[in-house]
This record gives structure tokens, C-alpha cells and sequence, in this order.
């Protein structure tokens, strides 16, 4: 029994000793690839970069552990540093000095696959005849090669798309709008995934001043299941534009946790500077939580999104540029510019938000695509100023429909407000539900879908909160024209 006992004892010790052995040999340090040694900003980069093009070709993760701060420089050529499925830096704090090109400093991405598919069967969700979809979990990637639209006055063609969730040969979530039809001419790629998730956490990111190309976080594309999660970028006033700090494509279920973006790439001149923390392109659910980003320009720039969320965030500007379906902010703060939408579907839904010096949605006109949409306020306070002080800004280019079928229709949205807090300073003496912008021409066609406005609870108090006061409250800043009978509505 006494030898037994022993020969247990030294199983167990044993057993424990290949278990941590393994453990440790499943993880890589970038002090094994000479960052210890580095004398040079370059140095170090090659020291992060090896340590995960490693630990990506060995099938390892990448541990910080006893790396604090870390300055580096960007060499000539560099390439993105790919990761793996966990990557968790450990509160390192990143200076990145980049004098070579543009690009995106950290990569999770994969390439899609060709992929001949009938456009009769996408609205259906169901693909179990197509042999790369019939079994396991793909991401399907639909591209309309007919333009959706031309965007008035920026001198491109705007292209739709969607990504549809499939599980054995079945479509998990819908696409946007039906693909179904005369004009859409049907190009389709898909990625192979699995459901785990992959981690990026625990960073900040410094870019220093005296960069002259931009340096992106992270590039996300072909991915299902993300987490970016406790992540910090800063950027110095700069002049350069384009920025995309996150930048996701071709994805689904990516979220975004506890990420602060101070400033971005957006230029300080007078014409079209325009850049972005989050650029984010054909996605379906995409979910922000705390989550605070300011710029100069304003910090979303998306199109082809299904389905997001935003909860509790503080932004200076949400959009769905053009082809979007659903979107719900809870409890975030918007200031001092929009929510704006084009081509936009289903319900944006607005609950116990704050709107500071700010439009709460714009219907942007460029696009010249009106679409059917449902708008829900619920217990949101808006503070009036002298340039914003309507709810809805339906923007209006002109009268000429889309040659696109789907989109011949002018239309506005429904919308509820639900009590409503209004903040009315002295000088403001009116508030709209609506304000069109546009000639009298165009306000003299008769607007599609729009059929129910309805106000229920709405108060009015001075800045201080406390005096009630009462503005007039008008449907529209001017007169406008619906197809269907207006139901309007104030309690």
C-alpha cells in the first residue's frame, strides 16, 4: 500500500508537472524575440511583430506579462502584426511613431473564398444546396454589383451589401433588404468560422505627435465573435485625414467594451477633412458598451449595418451612412453634432438618451435615398439651442427619383416620442418634430410611408431644471405632403 501511495503521489506530481509544462509552452513572450535587447524604436516593433507571427504559426498566444511601456517606431514596408484568438497586452501602454505609410498596426483577418450563388435563394435564409454552406458555420458575403446609389456631390457610386450568419446550410439573420429583384446583380464570397470568441484587451495606444503617416488600431475583417475590450487610442491635433481607428468589415457579433477614442485623423481645414474612430462596413451586430469618442469630424463612419447596438456611450456623432436595418442606443449622450441615416430600414430606437447641442437624426440627402424606417424616443431629454432645435431633419437634394426601383420612393419615417424631456433656454421659442430642408419645389411632392407622429409625455423646464416652461411644439418647420393619411397625435 506504501508503494501504491507513492506511485500515486508521483502520478499526480507528474501529471501537474506536464499540465503546467503545457500551459506555458502554449503561450510566447516578446522578451524571447529580442525586445529585452532592442535599442531601437524598429527593434521593438520586430521584437511584437515575430513574437505573434509566431505564436500564430505555432498555434500559441502571446503573453505580456512584465512588459509595461513600450515606444515604438513603424519601419519602411511594415506590415500589420496578426493575431491570434487571445490577445490580452496587460495594460501595456503603446507610443507608436510611424514616418512609412498608412496602416493598421494589429490585424485579425482572413481572406473570403469565391462562391457561386443564385440571388432566388438569399431572401429565404436557406442554403443547404450550396455545398461550401450545407454544413458547419460560414459567414456569406453578398455584393450587389448594381450601384445602390451615386452619392450626390463626392463623385462615387455607393454598392450594397450584407452579411448573413449560416449554420448548416441556414441562415441565422436576415439580410437588410430583399436581393431578390430585377436590378441586383448578385457577386457572393463566405469565410469558413467558428463560434469561440477572440479577445483584443487591455491597451493604450498612443500615436505621437510628430507622425506623418496614420496608424490604425486594429483592422477586423471576415471575424465572428470579437471582443475588443478596455482599449485606450489617442491621437495629437494633426492636419492628416481618413483615419479609421477600429476599422471592421465583413463581420458579425463584434463588441466593443470600455474603448476610449481622444481624438482622430480629421483634418483642422475647411473642405471635406473627414475621418473616423470606427469604420465599420457590412457588419451585423455590432454592439458598443461604454464606449466615449470625440474628433474633430465625428467618430462613426459606416454603411451596410444590420442590427447594432449602442448602451451607454458618449459620442459625438452615430451613423449608418447608407443600407442599415436597426439600431438601438440606450442611455448614450450625443453632442454637438447627429445620428444620421440614409437608406436606412426597420427602427432606430432611442431610449433615455441625451441630446446636447445636437441634431438626434438627419436624414442625409446625398444619397437621394428615402427609405421606410420607424423612429422610437422613449424618456430622452433634448436640450434646445438656437441651431438645433428639432427632432427630425429630413435634408432634401431634389425632386428626380433613383433609377433604382427600391429607392424610387421619397419617404419619411414614423415617429413616437415618449416622455420626453425638453431643455429650452431663452433663446429658443419654438421646437419642431420635423424640419425639411430643401426648395418649395421639392416640399410639393407628396412624401411616402410616413403615416403616425405621435407625442406622449413631453416636458419643458429651463436649463436650471426646475422653472417649467412651455414653447410651441409644431410638427414641421414647414409644410410638407404625404402619400398616406397622417395620424398626428400629442397627448
Amino acid at each position: 500500500m506504501k508503494n501504491v501511495g507513492h506511485a500515486i503521489l508521483l502520478l499526480t506530481f507528474f501529471s501537474f508537472f506536464i499540465f503546467h509544462f503545457s500551459f506555458m509552452q502554449a503561450q510566447v513572450s516578446p522578451l524571447d524575440y529580442g525586445l529585452r535587447e532592442a535599442t531601437s524604436g524598429m527593434g521593438r516593433y520586430y521584437a511584437l511583430y515575430n513574437a505573434h507571427v509566431d505564436a500564430l504559426y505555432r498555434g500559441m498566444e502571446v503573453n505580456y506579462t512584465g512588459i509595461d511601456t513600450l515606444e515604438i517606431e513603424l519601419p519602411p514596408n511594415w506590415k500589420s502584426i496578426p493575431l491570434g484568438r487571445e490577445t490580452d497586452f496587460q495594460g501595456l501602454v503603446l507610443y507608436v511613431t510611424n514616418h512609412a505609410k498608412h496602416g493598421s498596426l494589429f490585424s485579425l483577418a482572413q481572406s473570403a473564398k469565391p462562391l457561386e450563388l443564385d440571388k432566388t435563394v438569399v431572401d429565404g435564409r436557406r442554403f443547404d444546396s450550396v455545398p461550401e454552406l450545407a454544413e458547419g458555420w460560414h459567414l456569406l458575403v453578398l455584393n450587389d454589383q448594381t450601384p445602390w446609389t451615386e452619392r450626390r456631390g463626392y463623385g462615387y457610386k455607393q454598392y450594397r451589401a450584407d452579411i448573413i450568419v449560416v449554420e448548416d446550410g441556414w441562415g441565422v439573420n436576415a439580410p437588410i433588404a430583399p436581393w431578390n429583384t430585377d436590378s441586383t446583380r448578385l457577386k457572393a464570397s463566405y469565410y469558413a468560422i467558428d463560434t469561440a470568441a477572440k479577445s483584443f484587451r487591455n491597451l493604450t495606444m498612443h500615436r505621437t505627435k510628430d507622425c506623418s503617416f496614420r496608424t490604425n488600431c486594429l483592422s477586423v475583417s471576415g471575424q465572428y465573435n470579437v471582443w475588443i475590450e478596455n482599449v485606450h487610442v489617442t491621437t495629437p491635433k494633426s492636419k492628416m485625414i481618413a483615419d479609421a481607428v477600429f476599422s471592421v468589415s465583413n463581420s458579425a457579433r463584434i463588441n466593443f467594451f470600455d474603448v476610449t477614442v481622444d481624438g482622430t485623423y480629421s483634418g483642422y481645414g475647411s473642405t471635406r477633412d473627414y475621418g473616423y474612430a470606427f469604420s465599420m462596413n457590412n457588419v451585423w451586430f455590432a454592439h458598443f458598451q461604454r464606449v466615449e469618442a470625440h474628433g474633430n469630424w465625428g467618430v462613426f463612419g459606416s454603411n451596410n449595418m444590420s442590427n447594432t447596438e449602442l448602451f451607454d456611450c458618449d459620442l459625438d456623432r452615430f451613423d449608418i451612412h447608407c443600407y442599415g436595418r436597426d439600431a438601438w442606443l440606450l442611455r448614450c449622450t450625443l453632442r454637438q453634432r447627429q445620428t444620421q441615416f440614409s437608406s436606412m430600414y426597420g427602427t432606430v430606437t432611442f431610449d433615455t438618451c441625451h441630446f446636447i447641442d445636437c441634431i438626434p437624426l438627419r436624414i442625409r440627402s446625398s444619397y437621394n435615398a428615402y427609405t421606410p424606417f420607424d423612429i422610437e424616443m422613449r424618456g430622452c431629454t433634448f436640450e434646445l439651442t438656437p441651431r438645433y432645435h428639432s427632432l427630425v431633419n429630413v435634408m432634401l437634394l431634389d425632386t428626380a427619383d433613383n433609377p433604382r426601383p427600391e429607392l424610387k420612393e421619397k419617404c419619411w419615417p414614423n415617429l413616437t416620442v415618449i416622455n420626453m424631456t425638453v431643455v429650452v433656454p431663452w433663446t429658443v421659442g419654438r421646437m419642431n418634430l420635423f424640419d425639411p430642408t430643401g426648395t418649395l419645389k421639392e416640399l410639393r411632392r407628396e412624401f411616402g410611408y410616413v403615416s403616425e407622429v405621435g407625442v406622449y409625455g413631453l416636458k419643458m423646464v429651463r436649463p436650471n431644471g426646475k422653472d417649467k416652461v412651455e414653447v410651441p411644439l409644431h410638427l414641421s418647420s414647414r409644410k410638407f405632403k404625404t402619400a398616406n393619411e397622417l395620424k398626428y397625435n400629442i397627448e
